[in-house]
């Protein structure tokens, strides 16, 4: 049947061009020159509508290029590009995962962009922290980056008198006050509250924070003086004791404070907008890509919803995340370098994807988004936004916003997979911090790795 339906079009199209003279033959000619850019991306149902205006709107912006846009799921995205890279199909263009950009970067499958993010160079002014930068080489940064942040849910706070979250850096409350607020929130079904007589921790009704062991421990780790590597990604930080001791008090949140419920109590807290409107949680760290479905629980189901930076140990910190856009070195791009750079200034563009920025699922990636108020009042502010969104997202981008190690080291993947297994053990309350990391996790980075870092303990 496609035969048949292909010789049909052929004969049709045939002789439409007998019967319309040169002037299709133009048309086609036209598109026959066009230079064609494969465009590679993951996402949901929104990022693939928001991905498909932005290719619809630059293809009709020009005449000379046609993008074409390929969805992967992400869950297949990096085998799906192994198999195009062992089969010369790779995409000219596309997302790339944070901890993968590093090794293709050093294969050779990515062009370095370093020229680009130069001074004078049209990606000067990207959010430093966002860049992809291995060995002095920029590979790419995100079109919508995201970073760690934390919500409250206003009408919790209001009805138990609690003091909200300081939107303010200069003002973010320090651990042991972070405690003592979470304390207040927490309640079991009797009404009590941890360090009341008679408080039941097998029966809480609110949290006064949801579990945020797997997104947001390093940034604890680092505000304490500590990390996993450190930022000039010579040093292995875990094994200090000012990484022990955060992952001592994290682990105490859920076993000795119950505030925050344990890896097999978070299983059966819904998700954010509804356990916020149900109070089965106070507060909330993710990543401020939640902005989206919070958003829309805002003005949908009216939810009363604030936003503030994160406690501290030591110093805010709130890590950056986002998939690099990167340009894949293949013939094509090579080929045509003046086009591929058309199309990723386009595409990296604040002002091509407002509507998914304004949705909240991204984050401006350009430092005057977040300074000229021209520009803040096309994302910061809408009838969808948290109370103090603004403020909240400009401090932390201005004075806490910290790199990923996925954006500096080669190893982030391979020094990741030792750790956080292990970490589980943290979690799960099996094991001490300190037992985790001087037997588990140490001695495999030191055996993976040897002398390429030093050891810090």
């Amino acid at each position: 049947m496609k035969k048949i339906g292909l010789l049909i079009s052929s004969l049709v199209i045939g002789g439409s061009f007998l019967l319309s003279g040169c002037g299709s033959n133009d048309d086609a000619g036209d598109q026959a020159s066009k230079v064609t850019l494969n465009f590679s991306f993951w996402g949901d149902t929104l990022e693939k509508a928001s991905i498909d205006k932005l290719i619809k709107n630059f293809n009709e912006s020009q005449d000379e290029i046609q993008v074409k846009a390929q969805q992967i799921p992400y869950d297949n995205y990096m085998e799906k590009l192994n198999t195009q890279a062992s089969t010369k199909t790779l995409p000219d263009v596309g997302y790339m995962v944070e901890t993968s950009t590093a090794e293709w970067g050093k294969s050779g499958n990515l062009r370095d962009l370093t020229e680009l993010y130069e001074s004078g160079g049209p990606f000067e002014n990207k959010i430093a922290e966002t860049r992809s930068e291995y060995n002095g080489k920029v590979f790419g940064s995100p079109a919508g980056p995201g970073m760690l942040t934390l919500f409250y849910s206003t009408k919790y706070f209001e009805e138990k008198g609690v003091e909200v979250p300081p939107h303010d850096v200069n003002q973010a409350w320090d651990w042991d006050k972070f405690v003592s607020i979470l304390k207040e929130l927490t309640v079991d079904r009797n009404g009590n509250h941890p360090g009341d007589a008679g408080f039941d921790e097998k029966n809480i009704k609110t949290y006064g924070i949801s579990n945020f062991t797997g997104l947001g421990y390093e940034s604890f780790l680092i505000s304490n003086g500590g990390g996993v590597l450190s930022q000039d990604g010579k040093k292995i930080l875990i094994g200090t004791d000012a990484s022990i001791e955060a992952l001592e008090k994290i682990q105490d949140l859920m076993y000795k404070d119950y505030v925050m419920p344990k890896p097999s109590q978070a299983s059966t807290i819904p998700s954010t907008d509804t356990a916020m409107l149900t109070d089965r949680v106070a507060m909330t760290i993710t990543g401020s890509w939640d902005l989206r479905s919070l958003g829309d629980a805002i003005e949908q189901k009216g939810l009363a919803l604030g936003m503030g930076v994160l406690p501290k140990m030591g110093k805010v910190v709130q890590m950056n995340f986002g998939p690099p856009i990167v340009v894949f070195d293949n013939e094509n791009t090579q080929e045509h370098w003046e086009e591929t750079k058309t199309f990723l200034e386009y595409l990296l563009d604040p002002e091509n994807s407002l509507d998914v920025i304004d949705s909240g699922l991204w984050l401006p990636n350009q430092d005057n988004w977040f300074s000229d108020e021209t520009y803040l009042q096309k994302w910061a502010v809408s009838d969808r936004s948290p109370e103090y969104k603004k403020e909240a997202l400009v401090e932390a981008k201005e004075q806490a916003l910290t790199k990923n190690k996925a954006f500096y080291s080669e190893d982030a993947a391979s020094i990741e997979q030792i750790v956080n297994p292990a970490l589980e053990q943290v979690w799960t309350g099996k094991k001490a911090p300190r037992e985790v990391v001087e037997e588990d996790i140490l001695p495999k980075l030191e055996k993976q790795f040897g002398d390429k870092y030093e050891y810090v303990k």
